[in-house]
């Protein structure tokens, strides 16, 4: 992952052998990785619209039924393939 943020930093996208531990995969160096993201985590929570229905889970798969639970009480928007 080091090697892939520090070719996307270089101006290196796509599919880059930047050591030879990676020789003979297929890799997609984004040039999103060249950014760091940062946030608020109070901020975060508080845009959180399933926040209360997990509060009371002490299980991955409690939070992940209770997520589940929540979308298919709304509509999502319909996912989009990411580009290689």
């Amino acid at each position: 992952m080091n090697g892939s943020i520090a070719a996307a930093v270089r101006g290196s996208f796509g599919d880059v052998r930047f050591t030879d531990r990676t020789r003979g995969s297929e890799l997609f160096v984004n040039p999103l990785m060249s950014l760091y993201f940062a946030f608020d985590l109070p901020g975060l929570a508080a845009r959180c619209l399933y926040l209360d229905r997990i509060e009371d889970t002490h299980l991955m798969r409690q939070v992940h039924s209770r997520i589940a639970e929540f979308r298919e009480s709304i509509v999502t928007r319909p996912p989009h393939r990411f580009p290689h």
